[in-house]
């Protein structure tokens, strides 16, 4: 779901904040060697961008190579970001396609040239979505103890009213890979293959307990961290609850059950009023969080708000799981709001 300013198209925080090790508001600068590599890759199979470029950052707690395997290795990606994946240097292919991807390609849809390979370093592909050619450039930065990895993501035409943001996407699957990297845990995925049409409806397994869950939706502090912006929260029935996005969002507690349950009202201008509603159940001594977003016509496609709506649960996933280290993945773009 997209940018602070109209968060029902990204529903996370277009914020670049400080992490466990301490990256800096401002994007550091990228070295000659990284930025000449996404350069003449953009300058040469630039097709006509109609939408800012994807700029996203993480950092990983591990080494170079071992990410450098996670993103070249087939059964790697399909451990945290495809279905199905078939990546060869020699044939210069990184194949990836299955329901877990956008449009839910074909193996034939799902075939993608490689621009650059450079081990532990580098790589570029192209990657062929809503009728464009589009390209990836990942470059990997050895830092004390972890891994910066960089996506850009180029070329990519508007996204259509109600089509999920690849913002949402990115942010998703690189905080699926560095759970996977670091803890071999990985958590929710979306599917694009079937119907996502009327109300909003889906389940996180979170490893921790439901108190701890529930104190991260109900603190201000903690809904900051992961995809608020100065968060207000009026713990009782008709209370405030806002994210301070400013334009939409919650509007007021509507149910309200200590530890198990939080239903509030939700609002966007053009949209018909709705209500989301996160229910958490005991499992197997985590937490099994149900999160409804209800009030959605049938036909109405809400294909942003299942992926924003994921991405936002699997933040509050890590968050929880984590701990106080925890930060999300950092946009260093203007205007994610389009793509």
């Amino acid at each position: 779901m997209v940018a602070v300013t109209s968060p029902k198209a990204t529903l996370t925080r277009d914020l670049v904040t400080p992490s466990a090790f301490s990256w800096p508001a401002i994007p550091r600068p990228i070295s000659p060697k990284t930025l000449l590599l996404i350069s003449l890759t953009h300058l040469r199979y630039k097709e006509k961008t109609v939408s800012e470029a994807i700029h996203i950052e993480v950092p990983i707690a591990a080494a170079t190579p071992q990410v450098f395997r996670a993103l070249t290795q087939s059964d790697e990606l399909m451990s945290w970001f495809a279905e199905q994946a078939r990546v060869s240097r020699t044939e210069g292919r990184y194949d990836f396609w299955g329901r877990l991807t956008p449009e839910s390609p074909t193996p034939e849809q799902g075939s993608h040239r490689l621009l650059s390979w450079e081990p532990d370093r580098s790589l570029a592909f192209i990657w062929p979505v809503r009728d464009a050619e589009t390209t990836v450039t990942i470059t990997l930065e050895p830092e004390e103890q972890a891994t910066l990895l960089r996506v850009v993501h180029e070329g990519l035409p508007s996204r259509k009213r109600g089509q999920a943001s690849f913002t949402d996407f990115w942010e998703l699957s690189l905080e699926n890979l560095r759970g996977w990297v670091e803890r071999r845990v990985v958590g929710a995925r979306c599917d694009f293959s079937g119907e996502m049409h009327g109300d909003v409806h889906l389940e996180v397994e979170i490893g921790a307990s439901s108190p701890t869950v529930f104190h991260a939706l109900m603190t201000p502090a903690e809904l900051d961290r992961f995809f608020a912006i100065k968060a207000v929260v009026e713990p009782h029935i008709g209370g405030r609850y806002d994210f301070g996005w400013g334009d939409g969002g919650p509007v007021k507690i509507l149910e309200l059950t200590q530890g198990a349950k939080l239903a509030y009202s939700w609002h966007f201008e053009n949209e018909p009023p709705t209500i989301v509603t996160w229910t958490l159940e005991n499992s197997g001594g985590g937490t099994r969080l149900t999160l409804v977003h209800s009030g959605f016509g049938r036909q109405t496609w809400t294909e942003e708000y299942h992926c924003g709506w994921l991405n936002c649960a699997n933040r509050l996933k890590f968050l929880v799981e984590v701990g106080p280290s925890w930060r999300p993945p950092a946009l260093t773009m203007r205007d994610r709001s389009e793509v």
